[in-house]
Parts: C-alpha cells; sequence; structure tokens
C-alpha cells in the first residue's frame, strides 16, 4: 500500500465533495459564466504548473500520439460537458440528485467495465446492480421524473473514466490538453452571453476562480493516486464525494430530502455496501493467491 498514493486519492475525493461550497459565494452567478471561468482558471493553473515543474516535453510526447492525443482531447470534451450539467444542477439546488448520480456512478463504472473491457460481474456485483436499480425505480416513481441529472452525470464521468484509463497519458499533461480542448467553448460562452468576470462581486470571482483550481488540483491527486494504490480502495473512497455533497445538500442548501429520497437511497447505499464488501473480499482472494 501506497501511503501517499492513499492520501492523494482521499483528499481529491474530498476536494470534490467540498465543491458545492462555492454557491455561498457566488449564487447569483449563471450556471455558464460559472463553467466559462472554471475552465479558464483551471487552464492558467495547470499551465503555470507544467511551467514551473518544466513538463511541457511531456504533453508535446502526448501530442505526437495520435491515439493518445485523440482520447485525451475526447475525455476533455466529455469532462467539460459533465462539469457544465454538474455546476446547472447545483445552481438550480438539485444538490442531492448530483450525490446521487455520483453513488450510481461506480455502478456505471463496473457496467462500462463490461462493455469496454470485458470484465464480468460476480454474483454480489449483480446484487449491488439490481439494489441500484430499485432504488432509482423508487426514486422516479416517487417524485414523477426519471433523475436524468442523476444518470446523465453518472454516465459521462463513467465514461471520463474510460476514456482516461484508455489513453494512459501523464496526469499533468492530460489535464492540460482536457481543459484545452474546452478553452474556445468556455471564451465563445462568456462571449456570446456577454458575460464580464471582471464584473461580478470581487468575493463570487475570487470563489469561481478558485473552484477552477481546485478542480485541477482534485484531478490532479487523482491521477497521482489512483495508479499507486488497489483499484479496490480507490471504490471504496469514491463514496466520499457524494456523502459530503449529500450532507452539504441537507443541512447547508436545504435542499429536499423526502422520505421518498431516503428509501431510495437506502437501497442505493446497500449497492454501494455490497458492492464494497465484494471489491474487498475479490482483493484478499487475489493477495492470498499472489502469497
Amino acid at each position: 500500500m501506497d501511503k501517499r498514493g492513499m492520501s492523494a486519492t482521499f483528499v481529491a475525493y474530498v476536494i470534490g465533495g467540498l465543491l458545492p461550497i462555492y454557491k455561498l459565494f457566488a449564487d447569483e452567478v449563471p450556471a455558464w459564466t460559472v463553467v466559462s471561468i472554471r475552465i479558464i482558471s483551471a487552464f492558467i493553473f495547470v499551465t503555470l504548473l507544467l511551467r514551473l515543474t518544466g513538463k511541457f516535453k511531456h504533453v508535446k510526447q502526448l501530442w505526437q500520439s495520435k491515439r493518445q492525443r485523440n482520447t485525451v482531447l475526447g475525455a476533455g470534451l466529455v469532462l467539460g460537458g459533465n462539469w457544465t450539467l454538474y455546476l446547472y444542477a447545483i445552481g438550480e439546488g438539485y444538490i442531492v440528485e448530483s450525490s446521487l448520480g455520483y453513488y450510481i456512478n461506480p455502478l456505471v463504472s463496473v457496467l462500462f467495465g463490461l462493455l469496454f473491457f470485458g470484465e464480468r460481474l460476480n454474483r454480489a456485483q449483480l446484487l449491488a446492480m439490481a439494489s441500484a436499480i430499485t432504488g432509482v425505480l423508487i426514486l422516479t416513481f416517487g417524485y414523477g421524473k426519471f433523475p436524468i441529472i442523476a444518470f446523465s452525470l453518472a454516465i459521462s464521468f463513467a465514461f471520463y473514466g474510460v476514456l482516461k484509463k484508455k489513453a494512459a497519458a501523464e496526469p499533468l499533461s492530460g489535464l492540460f490538453l482536457e481543459t484545452l480542448v474546452t478553452l474556445p467553448f468556455a471564451m465563445l460562452t462568456l462571449g456570446v452571453t456577454g458575460a464580464n468576470p471582471i464584473a461580478l462581486p470581487t468575493e463570487a470571482l475570487f470563489a469561481i476562480v478558485m473552484l477552477g483550481v481546485a478542480t485541477a488540483v482534485q484531478l490532479m491527486l487523482f491521477g497521482y493516486g489512483m495508479p499507486k494504490i488497489p483499484f479496490v480502495y480507490v471504490g471504496i473512497l469514491q463514496y466520499i464525494a457524494p456523502t459530503l455533497t449529500l450532507i452539504l445538500g441537507v443541512f447547508l442548501f436545504n435542499d429536499i430530502f423526502t422520505p421518498i429520497h431516503f428509501i431510495a437511497f437506502l437501497f442505493i447505499w446497500l449497492a454501494v455496501a455490497v458492492f464494497t464488501i465484494s471489491g474487498i473480499s475479490s482483493g484478499r482472494m487475489k493477495m492470498k493467491k499472489v502469497s
């Protein structure tokens, strides 16, 4: 077990779970403006880090590999869409549904592992999938509509993970290209909407800029830590972020959390528990075989 890798991954998910705090300082700023400033500030921060660390050579190497370059650029577009939807959901008060999306995400990742990497589901994982589907159905019938935001967040971030795994790029240079490909959309959005970041209240602008910086730090920590620890622990740590987001939504932003939500989340949490226990058992069996 790499302690630095574990610590980096843990901190990455804590940062991810606390990102909605920006809403306290920039609640009136439109989601399109927020996501544009987030992309621009993340790009500038990553560029400065590349300059300071002298790692621009890795960007050149990544660009010269057509397969890696196209995969990373595709991942950047998917990530940009995920960011936009996430900030729209947070801005419109769908914080609990956003957390539901990131609870579902690991289960979607399991399904994508089956589809894209030829992985197989054991009985426990099938039970977890069934429990998660039950929770979503309860939530759907409970308030009369399909949780489209939750599922869109889960699917887009899982697909982003697929592309990142296929690209296998150096974390910082990969993140540079991911933010670079979305930069024109951010600039265009600011131009079309007529938004002027400089005209925003100082605390709102600072909060959004720090949101971009925090996002970049989160993704870099995740890119550093994930390869250094067993994947089963990544799966366990992954639930830190949506749990913190759920707590913020209910207790800080007074988001709606009805008995129907509670019952539905129980099934989701059961799926999480079964999935986690299955992963730990599988990891122990593999370690026994190796020893």
